[in-house]
């Protein structure tokens, strides 16, 4: 199986493992005003939040996980931008991967159409693809010019060295972009494929041992293989976290087991035309 397939492989279990689990509602409210890009963003803290709780992964091999046992999820959306708010508790920030050394990252995931009932939240099937945006610190801190070499060398005025971080950052962005994100689609297990398109934005912040990261996306994108979200309408999403300093990894990671339901809010002009 291909490295990327193992990373998000299960992104939650299989579905017929899947214990009954209590599952909130998340309101996507509408924000006439645009939806916020930064995790730190003051509208955030008026915006409705919903606790998640997480599990360890133990189906797809490496089995393991449950650093994370609760996250808190925020979304809001204009009618043109859907923006997703993850928090949990991590009290370091891995922005590092080596030999033994692995990095924080979240990823959420969503049915590609919108089926009755939903497909199975388990990466989906031939007939039923998962769209899966991943975030990860490390490739955050590469993009902004973060990364080890950074912190072990930090610029010094009137010191010149060979500029790594600029190489660094040149490197990242000709095959990944500037933002901190990697989009996949599944059609079930060991099906990972990761996506031409970049259409994910991403910003983090890591505070008092909590990491918060908003994920945007505009509602449609006209590409056949990402979900379309409509105001007024009540998608679904499923979530995976990973701790590196715990070890986390591959498929040892926190994990939903269903589908959360989201609800987006309604436009003034979809209320207007009531």
């Amino acid at each position: 199986m291909r490295a990327g397939s193992i990373a998000l492989a299960g992104l939650v279990l299989w579905a017929g493992a899947a214990p009954a689990q209590q599952v909130p509602r998340v309101e996507a409210v509408y924000h006439h005003a645009g939806v916020p890009g930064r995790p730190e963003a003051a509208d955030w803290k008026s915006t409705p939040a919903a606790s998640l709780t997480l599990t360890p992964q133990i189906i797809v091999p490496p089995n393991g996980g449950g650093a994370v046992t609760e996250l808190t999820l925020r979304a809001m959306h204009d009618g043109e931008w859907l923006a997703i708010r993850l928090e949990w508790a991590d009290a370091t920030a891995d922005r590092e991967v080596g030999v033994d050394t692995f990095r924080d990252a979240a990823a959420v995931g969503f049915p590609v159409s919108e089926p009755e009932p939903p497909p199975s939240p388990f990466m989906g099937d031939p007939d039923h693809p998962v769209s899966i945006w991943q975030w990860t610190a490390d490739l955050e801190a590469q993009a902004r010019g973060q990364g080890g070499f950074a912190a072990r060398y930090p610029h010094t005025e009137g010191v010149w060295y060979f500029p790594q971080d600029a190489a660094v950052q040149r490197e990242v962005r000709a095959w990944r972009g500037t933002e901190p994100v990697v989009e996949f689609v599944a059609t079930g297990f060991g099906t990972l494929t990761r996506r031409a398109g970049r259409n994910v934005l991403a910003a983090s912040e890591h505070r008092n041992g909590r990491w918060a990261v908003v994920l945007r996306r505009r509602l449609s994108t006209g590409d056949p293989e990402d979900p379309a979200f409509k105001p007024g309408e009540t998608a679904q999403l499923i979530v995976a976290v990973w701790d590196g300093s715990r070890g986390e990894v591959n498929g040892r990671k926190s994990v939903t087991l269903n589908w959360v339901p989201l609800a987006l809010g309604t436009t003034v002009k979809a209320d207007a035309g009531r």
